[in-house]
């Protein structure tokens, strides 16, 4: 029976440091390896984890708390840390306090002879066993991790090859999400896509967890290469949509030049979370985690021919835009958020989108004006609910959109509504609020009271002070349209 103190002593292989914890806790009956923090949370039960990628060396201290944490609920007795230095001090009280053995080896070290060696220690392997495990980690190094030319998923093949004749076994893949019970996980992009099994075999228990890492970093290096156009288009659309109206031309060029349709129909679909995210960070990074999905996702989905989807971010919003040259109908893009909520409920329980939906418009001004009415409706569905609102192409709503899209007009309407705002969020919100209920009204006191579930007395005592806030004559016409104008705008962001 292997202990903690076992792996750190003097005579051991691999240099390994204790960071926190006790060295002889819990014994160690078996290791896997993991390629990054995030995914200690699918580590199995009583297994030493070997965080493999660089992730470690690279981490924030509120990451390591955390990683430090999942291990503990996950059962985890030690983690070895690939090229970190000192724990923070939360981290390692942490550590202390759940009895979490927390080890590190050198950065520049041999990951795979690290995972070797800490197997050979467990487990206690005979001498057949270590030396074809040896061999097959070889072939990893020469085959799996330098990215090359060929395809991911032609090295993959190659490597499995290679590897199964030095191991005299058959290693086989999966592309199940789950994988088979049994096969070790393999990762790509943050998430688990399949799995690599074998025979019951010393050797092979011993190999897959390098051969797995292995395939998930040549797959990951396919996927980049795939969805590096995909993404600067992200960061072009959101330009696009955020810009001057002077860039849009200079934008437009470079969105052609990376085979975005930018002059075609395009279709917006707006989503908004059910709960915007708090200054957590790992609230932050799970919205950062959400658009790879979707992107991941959106990349995989096969399309009609002649439509494309496009993802954006605008701070915690996500934005889809469709593109094609005849009108993507309704139905369409209800089939595409049907899609959106599949995807967030298998890999993000718990996490609510609402969505708006914008109108088909060609060209550059009409994806700005698609966004802006998706984004219009959007809001709607958070305040109503609802899990996805249609922009009303025809209403009021467009005229509104449209002043809400200029830059001058929100400046103007900035200026109209200065003193209101100097009240504070609260109190302003109930200001405006209350001002665009009698604008709606005509001046009725009663009919703004219904609206706003009050005594006409006190709506009247508000509007007074309104007034004499805003130094505005309500009698005058074009003061009380201009005023309900800036008032709607405001409402409806």
């Amino acid at each position: 029976m292997s202990f903690v103190a076992d792996l750190v002593g003097t005579g051991s292989r691999i240099p390994l440091t204790l960071l926190a914890g006790p060295a002889d806790a819990e014994p160690l009956t078996s290791v896997t390896a993991v390629e990054a923090l995030a995914r200690l949370q699918r580590a199995p039960e009583g297994a030493l984890v070997v965080v493999t990628g660089r992730s470690a060396a690279r981490a924030a201290g509120y990451e390591l708390d955390i990683a430090v944490r999942t291990a503990a609920e996950r059962g985890v007795p030690a983690l070895v840390l690939i090229g970190c230095g000192p724990l923070p001090i939360t981290a390692a009280r942490l550590a202390d306090r759940a009895r979490l053995a927390v080890l590190t080896a050198e950065e520049d070290c041999d990951v795979a002879e690290v995972v070797l060696y800490l197997g050979q220690v467990i487990r206690g392997d005979a001498a057949d066993s270590l030396a074809r495990a040896q061999a097959a980690l070889q072939i990893v190094r020469d085959v799996g991790e330098a990215p090359g030319p060929a395809e991911g998923g032609d090295r993959v093949v190659a490597l499995l090859e290679r590897v199964g004749a030095v191991l005299g076994r058959t290693l086989t893949t999966t592309d199940e999400a789950a994988g088979p019970a049994g096969a070790e996980p393999i990762w790509v992009a943050g998430r688990r896509r399949g799995g690599v099994t074998g025979p019951p075999d010393d050797a092979v228990r011993l190999v897959l967890p390098a051969v797995a890492a292995a395939i998930g970093r040549l797959r990951q290096y396919a996927l980049e290469r795939a969805t590096a156009p995909g993404q600067t288009r992200s960061d072009i659309l959101t330009e696009l949509i955020v810009s001057e109206r002077a860039q849009a031309g200079a934008l437009a060029d470079r969105a052609r030049l990376l085979g975005l349709a930018v002059d075609d129909l395009h279709t917006v679909i707006w989503m908004t979370p059910d709960r915007p995210p708090g200054p957590d960070p790992a609230e932050l990074a799970e919205r950062r985690r959400l658009f790879d999905t979707l992107t991941l996702r959106t990349h995989q989905a096969p399309q009609p021919s002649g439509e494309s989807w496009n993802l954006a971010r605008l701070a915690a919003d996500i934005v889809l835009v469709g593109t094609a040259r005849a009108e993507i109908r309704q139905a369409r893009a209800l089939q595409m958020i049907d899609a959106v909520r599949a995807a967030v409920a298998e890999e993000h329980p718990g996490t609510v989108l609402r969505f708006g939906i914008g109108t088909p418009q060609r060209g550059i001004e009409g994806l700005r004006q698609s966004a802006t009415e998706a984004r219009a409706a959007a809001a709607i569905a958070v305040r109503s609910r609802e899990l996805v609102h249609t922009f009303d192409a025809a209403g009021i709503n467009r005229v509104l959109s449209q002043i809400a899209a200029s830059a001058l007009s929100r400046r103007v309407i900035d200026d109209l509504l200065r003193p209101l705002d100097a009240l504070g969020p609260g109190r302003s919100a109930e200001a405006i609020a209350t001002l665009c209920a009698y604008l709606d009204a005509r001046g009725s006191l009663k009919a703004a009271a219904s609206r706003l579930a009050l005594h006409p007395n006190a709506v009247n005592y508000r509007i007074r002070k309104i007034v004499e806030r805003l130094g505005a004559d309500l009698s005058d016409p074009d003061t009380a349209f201009a005023l309900h104008l800036a008032c709607r705008v405001r409402l409806r962001d």
